[in-house]
């Protein structure tokens, strides 16, 4: 209980420092990451060497340096979002993100926010909400392992009329529900799923077949809804610009690999766009077939 109180309390004192000092944590976490050669930086340099085979050592180097620090400014990044997001809105442009989404509901199919971990996410909401205050959207989630900290994240992520469904039964009709009314659902869909079946196929991302979500497709299908790509580009100078197209019209195909192989190309768009920005600390690249060798598994003594 103590613990979890301190842990509570940090965050609330994070959240009032100056974004300079925020940053240069960031930026200290991130050298820790690199020189002590964790966990996050052995899969982040393995994604980086599967998705990029042909840069030179030097190259990867520089950007696995720039991904653990693009990833640490995001986790430090949050506690301001989540707990004083009105000091933000003069640190994210929306880029015209407003007239593209009016035009995308006009069809009355509902809208799908497909968000990448890519820049930082979080401040995305922020964004929408300039352009089109109280936009109703329900967010898919994923419950935090620290149950204490999940009502800061529900309050955190449930500013600006937004709701959110966790990845339950009872979850995911909230999705369906709100795109039958023609309202909009955000989802990350680069989520990784823990195993092959009705929520995971494989299908090629950077050139590797992978375990990908079948949810967003399944849900573009049904209700026939487009889905709009969307990040939050960091600026040098600590602002953000929201980014966005279209996805493929294949995300909405009723074949599943046909669907989540379009979902993944679109996927690669947003990351290629900023690959320092993405966060390639997660094992994307886990072999679909478990006799195939684990590129994250370390070779025994």
């Amino acid at each position: 209980m103590i613990k979890e109180k301190c842990i509570i309390g940090f965050l609330y004192l994070f959240a009032y420092l100056p974004w300079s000092a925020i940053h240069a944590t960031g930026w200290l976490i991130s050298y820790l990451l690199f020189h002590f050669n964790g966990r996050e930086r052995r899969n982040t340099a393995i994604n980086i060497k599967i998705a990029y085979p042909t840069f030179s050592p030097q190259k990867r180097s520089h950007l696995i340096r720039q991904s653990l620090y693009a990833t640490a400014l995001t986790y430090v990044e949050i506690p301001r979002i989540w707990l004083r997001p009105e000091t933000l809105k003069n640190r994210i442009e929306p880029n015209g993100v407003g007239e593209v989404i009016d035009t995308l509901l006009q069809k009355n199919n509902g809208l799908i926010f497909a968000i990448p971990h890519l820049g930082n996410w979080e401040m995305i909401s922020t964004a929408i909400n300039l352009s089109r205050p109280s936009l109703p959207i329900t967010a898919l989630y994923r419950p935090p392992r620290q149950a204490f900290l999940e009502p800061l994240l529900k309050r955190g992520r449930t500013q600006y009329n937004i709701k959110v469904a966790p990845t339950s039964r009872t979850g995911l009709k909230a999705l369906s529900q709100a795109l039958k009314h023609h309202e909009i659902v955000a989802i990350l869909p680069d989520q990784i799923p823990k195993s092959a079946g009705s929520a995971a196929i494989a299908a090629p991302f950077f050139g590797h077949d992978v375990l990908t979500m079948t949810l967003l497709n399944r849900l573009a299908a049904k209700h026939q809804s487009p889905v709009l790509f969307l990040w939050a580009e960091r600026l040098p100078d600590r602002r953000y610009r929201l980014q966005y197209f279209i996805g493929n019209t294949q995300n909405a195909n009723p074949d599943t690999k046909t669907a989540a192989t379009a979902m993944n190309q679109d996927i690669e768009r947003c990351i290629t766009s900023h690959p320092e920005q993405y966060q390639w600390v997660y094992r994307r690249f886990e072999p679909v077939d478990p006799t195939q060798p684990n590129p994250y598994h370390r070779p025994a003594k």
